[in-house]
């Protein structure tokens, strides 16, 4: 543990090595500029309920600016065992890997429906330094 610690804080106080940062984004950010340097994690959750046919889904691709790290993941909320159908939130997480600029954007859609408009879209102008 002490080890660890220590090796943090060296590397920490190297110049030239920067710590990656995490930022945490959801709907109440949605259309602020996001500002990232390159390396840090992006966190997007989104409030879903699957039992209704409806997910989100990224609409915009992020041209190799941002990189997906994992397949998104429902995580349901707290609830009785018995309960079916309970709402949760839709989670993503994206590495920056790239200077520039993209704009993030998702889509809560019943995917297999075509040519039927989003019930929402939700976007993020986001900026990657480096």
């Amino acid at each position: 543990m002490k080890a660890s610690l220590m090796l943090g804080f060296l590397l920490a106080s190297l110049p030239g090595v920067a710590m990656a940062n995490r930022l945490d984004v959801g709907e109440g950010e949605a259309g602020k500029d996001l500002v990232l340097q390159r390396g840090d994690l992006l966190m997007v959750t989104l409030p879903a309920n699957p039992s209704t046919g409806y997910s989100w889904g990224v609409l915009s691709t992020p041209s190799g600016l941002l990189k997906q790290v994992r397949k998104s993941l429902f995580e349901p909320s707290p609830h009785h065992s018995a309960m079916v159908g309970v709402g949760g939130v839709q989670r993503w997480n994206f590495r920056a890997v790239a200077v520039g600029k993209v704009n993030l954007r998702f889509s809560y859609t019943r995917p297999w429906e075509h040519g039927v408009e989003p019930v929402r879209v939700i976007s993020w102008p986001v900026i990657i330094r480096k």
